[in-house]
């Protein structure tokens, strides 16, 4: 299983979340949070990167699924969230070692991203 995690601009979200739902992803984690990658100078947005709070907003999502669903779900998002300016983003794929839901400890059924 992977884990995908995506840092999206915080007005193309939307658009990432219901593309993936469309592509049959329906288990996803997503909430704001802070941060700039190497495309983005601190002297576009005038600020000191050693204060977290006043670094730009952005959406992390992130979705669980099946190792042959990763490839997919990557250009799913991708296609959902770029505008072709830097700062679009960045999308990791992590190994899932193990998962399993809280209330029983089972294994969560084989779900096309719907292990979050």
């Amino acid at each position: 299983m992977k884990l995908l995690a995506a840092y999206v601009r915080p007005h193309r979200a939307a658009d990432v979340v219901r593309a993936l739902h469309a592509a049959g992803v329906h288990g996803l984690t997503a909430y704001g949070v802070h941060g700039m990658s190497g495309e983005t100078s601190t002297a576009l947005h005038g600020i000191q990167p050693f204060e977290p709070a006043n670094l730009p907003e952005t959406v992390k999502i992130e979705v669980i699924c099946e190792d042959e669903a990763a490839d997919v779900i990557l250009r799913t998002i991708a296609d959902a969230a770029t505008t072709g300016f830097p700062g679009d983003g960045i999308i990791t794929i992590q190994d899932v070692e193990k998962m399993a839901r809280i209330r029983d400890l089972s294994a969560p059924a084989n779900e096309k991203g719907g292990g979050k």
